[in-house]
């Protein structure tokens, strides 16, 4: 009858290591460098998030600008307005600066759309702070009638 013997059913010290499971450096390096590649996508879309909201609330105020200058427009008697003689000033609003061209056109002759009667009033805002790809101008147009009565009304 053969004896077994039982150290030899017990595996030797560097079978038992080399069972073991786990990661080796080498994948944990590959891991870290895929995790750090969708890190750093994720983080840039956080920037352009950031840069494009910061444009829309130039764009906001530019808009709330331009709205206020058409306001004082309105309140301006029609034979009165005109487009203005020298480049109006910056104007700051909400922390930011702006820059506001305002033409107004009464002449038929122009082509621009306006007559002796009506005036076509365009307003132009335009944010001067920002990223150059975010500076986007607002523009307003509108147009004005005389309030003078026609002849079938005299």
């Amino acid at each position: 009858m053969k004896r077994s013997n039982r150290n030899s059913q017990r595996p030797k010290a560097g079978a038992s290591a080399h069972r073991q499971q786990g990661f080796t450096l080498l994948e944990i390096s590959i891991a870290l460098l895929l995790l750090m590649i969708v890190t750093l996508g994720a983080a840039s879309l956080f920037v352009y998030a950031i840069n494009y909201n910061s444009g829309a609330y130039d764009r906001t105020l530019a808009h709330a600008v331009a709205q206020r200058q058409m306001e004082y427009l309105r309140r301006t008697p029609f034979d009165s307005l005109v487009t203005p003689a020298q480049p109006q000033p910056l104007i700051t609003s909400g922390g930011r600066t702006y820059s506001v061209v305002t033409t107004v056109c009464g002449d038929a002759a122009a082509g621009c759309g306006g007559s002796a009667t009506l005036k076509k009033i365009t307003i132009q805002v335009t944010p001067q702070a920002g990223a150059p790809w975010a500076r986007s101008s607002v523009r307003i147009e509108t147009l004005r009638a005389t309030s003078a009565l026609g002849a079938y009304f005299q």
